[in-house]
């Protein structure tokens, strides 16, 4: 229940983040438009836990970054949508003797058949139909689009960086497996050397153990492997580079074995997870209205009914009524223009085809979304399923029979009673139990991880 409240903490957090307090407007900060420095970056532990990751990776990730970039644009564009047509100020004056264009400036020149004439005149626009209302509605719904973008790159984001850190604990759970099985091999190799030197077991036996340590040195490496590879997955995803993790250790002990000292970070946690219930209808619904993408979806088809009705509004005429004042010679004179377009070559159907396009693929995107998000409920349901039957099966009881009987089997070895073929048998069964086991764990907490991700809602408890 911690860490669901930790999760919902998180994405409360980045909500507020990217939405205003009363107002529903979106706050979302300014953010440097290149990587930013090292004196910039939120230092990093060198040992971390998967809350303190999550923390650091919905502060400085790039791709949410990017996604609140978006939100940037979408409420400029609404500003821009919300704006009432701009008055227009003119002035004019005409009328002009080209021989002497100094003369009756302000006059009147009795002998002239024109006088010159002044013109001030103040239009203004009248939208009709709705336009700036509906104008406004679309924007508003593409900006609350991108802020569910914003979150939808989060879920994504947070499931790598779940995958990631959970990679890097089941490397160095089996790194400690492998140097454990190491040190298994060497003890039973001091034992068939001493069947050797008593003649009680063939040399060659002895050789062909040996050579079978081989694997053991490979599974060693390859857990390695991961886990450096794992673990600057990580840094990537928390918007670092290696140079900003500390180097102060200030977790606790270490949980990694000297073999590790390289890697740039320490994973502090575990694979062992208390088995959740689920149900399957109840996840499909969660997706359906909890889900980012779609409601990112959902909000940017209504967007497009909007533009939709925008384009209609467009056959209405805007009229544009203008207040003029003139003087000619000495006479002053005040009247009214009404300007109304005439729909002879444009009528807007142009915009309104591209509206109802625009609404058909919206449409069609919001019905992938929808069928994308059921899909992957049933995938990570599936898993759940089928890894929780795993999860029954490699447990603590049958690890430690396996224990029982490698130990079982060393006696009874070492007191001649079973071959060596029994005790290698015995010992790859057991080394095999074990990583078997933490890769049970490893893929029933992936399978939840997949589950949220699916619904865009914790269920890891």
């Amino acid at each position: 229940m911690r860490q669901a409240k930790h999760y919902s903490t998180l994405l409360t957090g980045l909500i507020l983040a990217i939405a205003g307090p009363a107002t529903g407007q979106v706050l979302v900060p300014s953010m440097p438009a290149a990587l930013p420095s090292a004196s910039q970056r939120a230092r990093i532990p060198r040992q971390i836990t998967l809350d303190a990751a999550e923390g650091i990776l919905l502060q400085n990730n790039l791709t949410i970054m990017a996604a609140r970039y978006g939100v940037d644009i979408a409420r400029a564009q609404r500003l821009v949508a919300s704006l009432r047509p701009n008055p227009v100020v003119t002035f004019g004056a005409e009328q002009f003797d080209v021989g002497h264009p100094g003369q009756f400036i302000v006059s009147t020149n009795s002998n002239a058949a024109a006088n010159r004439v002044y013109t001030y005149r103040y239009d203004q626009v009248f939208e009709r139909g709705n336009k700036r209302e509906l104008r406004t509605a679309a924007a508003d719904l593409q900006l609350r689009s991108a802020e569910a973008q914003v979150l939808d790159a989060a879920r994504t984001q947070m499931l790598q960086l779940k995958q990631a850190f959970t990679n890097a604990v089941l490397a160095r759970d089996n790194l400690r497996v492998a140097n454990e099985n190491l040190a298994s091999i060497n003890s039973t190799e001091q034992l068939i050397k001493l069947h050797v030197s008593t003649g009680d077991t063939a040399e060659w036996d002895l050789i062909k153990f040996q050579s079978n340590r081989v694997q053991y040195q490979r599974d060693l490496i390859t857990a390695r492997l991961t886990y450096e590879q794992s673990t600057r997955d990580l840094v990537n995803l928390m918007g670092a580079q290696p140079s900003d993790i500390s180097t102060t250790v200030t977790t606790g002990a270490s949980q990694t074995s000297g073999d590790l000292a390289d890697a740039p970070l320490e994973v502090i946690g575990d694979l062992s997870v208390k088995p959740v219930d689920l149900q399957l209808d109840q996840l499909q619904q969660a997706a359906l209205t909890t889900r980012p993408d779609v409601i990112a979806a959902q909000r940017a088809a209504e967007a497009a009914q909007k533009s939709l009705d925008l384009a209609y509004a467009l056959r209405h005429r805007d009229v544009d009524i203008a207040l003029e004042y003139q003087r000619e010679g000495g006479e002053n004179t005040v009247g009214v223009v009404v300007s109304v377009p005439l729909f002879i070559h444009n009528n807007h159907q142009g915009d309104i085809n591209q509206a109802l396009a625009q609404l058909s693929l919206a449409n069609t995107q919001l019905n992938q979304a929808r069928l994308q998000a059921l899909t992957d409920v049933d995938k990570g349901f599936k898993a759940y399923q089928l890894s929780r039957q795993m999860l029954d099966i490699y447990n603590a009881e049958t690890l430690l029979k396996a224990e029982q009987s490698l130990k079982i089997a060393g006696v009874s070895y070492k007191e001649g009673a079973s071959s060596l073929l029994e005790l290698q048998d015995a010992q790859r069964t057991y080394n095999q139990m074990r990583v078997t086991y933490n890769q049970a764990h490893f893929d029933y907490r992936m399978s939840l991880y997949q589950i949220e991700a699916a619904t865009g809602k914790p269920v890891l408890k």
